[in-house]
């Protein structure tokens, strides 16, 4: 059937398009269902959070139109997702204060981020496209993902910097050093931290690592709350396309598949959930392994690259047991060296990784499948 339409004709049909596969596309696919339960869990954790993502959404999409891209594009969601998770990272994320200037920031990074994700999409489609003529040889078409979100908010971030606005929050005194200064100036005496103290003893046990799994999932918006992770995992299991009919153009069944849509929208394999839950639990379990910061692992920051990694590696990807096992191997890769590496590197500028090692993760095992003749390679990506 190839890559369904969303452009109904029915202006309000299309506001809906627009809005709820933005949202979808968080997770590298269409489907208005899954865009609904996202947004549904993301308002459950905060309110703010959900109505910075409706109007990051929707500002990315306008300046979209506004400016004459495809609109097409548009109601498939693309310009939505990059521009949702700008807005969400400087405002209701957990990284900048939330007052007036960052909110101003929020709406103007989700504008701008509709243009970058123009530019990411023909850099990385056409300007690597074989088709294209004086192009390199034998060269690959890969999606530019989340490309566009994340360098154009450490832009934003690193500028904002230099501002004599209130936006970024002092780096408080470790809670262990401030108890000690304490009791000596009290007591002088030393003795341990109870903050430290119940780090120390805490114990993970199966409840424990089920929530930090679902707290993974929901941290791709920035979120910390595993009701929300539970809606994700729900939605991208629920990912029914629902694209509308158009007469003599389209007829697609209600049960096509945003998922497999790459490569299959008839399967009945709706494993988006599933992959995301392998994904966030990969990347817990290896970051435990690690010793990372056990506080880290609990609130789900060791897990939202991967799940976008196994998501991605599955779904661009047609299924079978060798791209399965790519997907974990690419998850393992972007646990135990990419990501701990860039928050090393951009931690030296007070900057968060975001999503950057999904991205170069992604790529990197993209581009290698032109290589790799087991793997099918999707529609149009990493093989000619």
């Amino acid at each position: 059937m190839g890559i369904p339409t969303y452009s109904s004709g029915d202006p309000i049909l299309d506001f809906f398009y627009i809005l709820f596969n933005g949202i979808s596309e968080v997770p590298l696919f269409s489907s208005p269902v899954t865009g609904i339960l996202i947004l549904v869990g993301v308002l459950i954790a905060s309110r703010k959070a959900g109505m910075m993502m409706v109007l990051a959404g929707l500002v990315g999409a306008g300046v979209a139109i506004v400016l004459g891209a495809d609109y097409s594009l548009v109601t498939f969601g693309l310009f939505g997702y990059n521009s949702i998770l700008t807005g969400m990272a400087f405002w209701s994320g957990p990284f900048v204060k939330a007052n007036r200037a960052t909110l101003s920031i929020s709406i103007f990074g989700a504008a701008i981020t509709a243009v970058a994700w123009m530019a990411f999409s023909h850099w990385m489609g056409d300007i690597f496209s074989p088709d294209l003529r004086g192009g390199v040889l034998n060269s690959v078409a890969i999606p530019g993902f989340t490309s566009s979100f994340i360098f154009t908010t450490w832009a934003m971030m690193y500028a904002s910097k230099r501002y004599g606005h209130d936006i970024w929050p002092e780096i408080p005194e470790p809670p262990r050093a401030e108890a000690v200064k304490a009791v000596r100036e009290e007591t002088h005496k030393d003795i341990d931290n109870p903050v430290q103290e119940t780090v120390e003893n805490f114990k993970w046990t199966a409840k424990e690592f089920i929530k930090a799994t679902l707290k993974g999932v929901s941290q791709v918006t920035f979120i910390e709350n595993w009701k929300t992770g539970l809606f994700w995992v729900i939605g991208l299991t629920l990912a029914f396309e629902l694209a509308p009919f158009i007469a003599g153009t389209q007829d697609r069944p209600w049960f096509t598949n945003g998922y497999t849509a790459q490569w299959d929208e008839y399967s009945p394999l709706y494993l988006g959930g599933v992959m995301a839950l392998v994904g966030s639990a990969l990347g817990a379990a290896l970051s435990i392994l690690m010793k990372l910061p056990t506080q880290e692992t609990r609130i789900g920051l060791h897990g939202f690259n991967q799940v976008l990694v196994m998501i991605a590696l599955t779904s661009f990807v047609p299924l079978t047991w060798q791209s399965f096992l790519m997907a974990v191997f690419a998850t393992v890769a972007c646990s135990v060296v990419v990501m701990p590496a860039l928050q090393r590197f951009f931690g030296q500028w007070g900057l968060p990784a975001l999503t950057g090692p999904f991205v170069f993760t992604a790529w990197v095992w993209l581009i290698a499948i032109y290589g790799f003749t087991n793997i099918p390679a999707g529609l149009g990506w990493s093989r000619p």
